[in-house]
């Protein structure tokens, strides 16, 4: 899978980088005709109006990489939206306290 970089930030004394890849899975495969506005969200999916993604979080020290999280079955209309959802504030959460577990270990 290949990752394009969409934001970086300072958090906790971390280097932040949220990255985005293309989901493998195509909604239509993923869920059945239930879904009111599956026809809808598909077509706004094909012609890029809507993005359809696996996001990755990862913190950095140095350089050095010290936690990451993944979530597949992203939709959003744009990174920002992604941003600013409860699911990036719950991945940044995730990797920075993986990050300061990792120093503790390293540093023990």
């Amino acid at each position: 899978m290949i990752y394009e970089q969409v934001n970086t930030e300072d958090i906790d004394g971390f280097r932040v980088v949220l990255s985005f890849a293309p989901e493998d899975m195509h909604p239509r495969d993923l869920f059945d005709d239930a879904i009111e506005d599956l026809e809808d969200i598909c077509d706004k999916i094909d012609k890029g109006l809507l993005l359809w993604f696996v996001a990755r979080v990862e913190a950095y020290k140095h350089d050095v990489l010290l936690g990451s999280d993944y979530l597949g079955g992203c939709l959003y209309e744009s990174v920002r939206d992604f941003i600013e959802g409860g699911y990036y504030i719950d991945m940044v959460s995730n990797v920075t306290s993986e990050a300061k577990q990792m120093i503790a270990k390293l540093s023990s």
